[in-house]
């Protein structure tokens, strides 16, 4: 059985279910992936993901976002952990790819749970 209060799971994959009109909650909490749609094979590109870059995240001791990854499919790339109050939860990768991808960042919150974002890398 799936715990959820007000619009999010804390046992589950968080992620906004109409990108178009996004709640508060989901403009605060989904991690955003800034990249290249494109790369060549094997060449290095910064990936930089912000959670709460739609609408400030917290930042205190009591709710604040408590980690970044960083995946190329199912191929883990990296963590960033963050501290509440001192740090703002943006993080940014050098990563290569060899051919093209989904990158899937999530974003945990020591209140709301676990949330996702993807986008696609073509290689060529």
């Amino acid at each position: 059985m799936v715990k959820e209060s007000m619009g999010f799971s804390l046992e589950e994959v968080n992620w906004p279910k109409d990108v178009e009109r996004m709640t508060d909650l989901e403009k605060k909490h989904s991690p955003r992936i800034v990249c290249p749609d494109t790369v060549k094979p094997g060449e290095m590109f910064e990936v930089k993901i912000i959670t709460g870059k739609l609408l400030k995240h917290p930042n205190e001791s009591g709710h604040f976002i408590m980690w970044t990854e960083l995946y190329a499919g199912d191929r883990f790339l990296g963590r960033t952990q963050f501290a509440p109050v001192t740090t703002e939860p943006e993080t940014c990768f050098i990563v290569s790819l060899n051919k093209s991808a989904e990158l899937i960042a999530y974003s945990m919150c020591n209140l709301h749970g676990l949330w996702k974002n993807t986008v696609h890398i073509e290689v060529k």
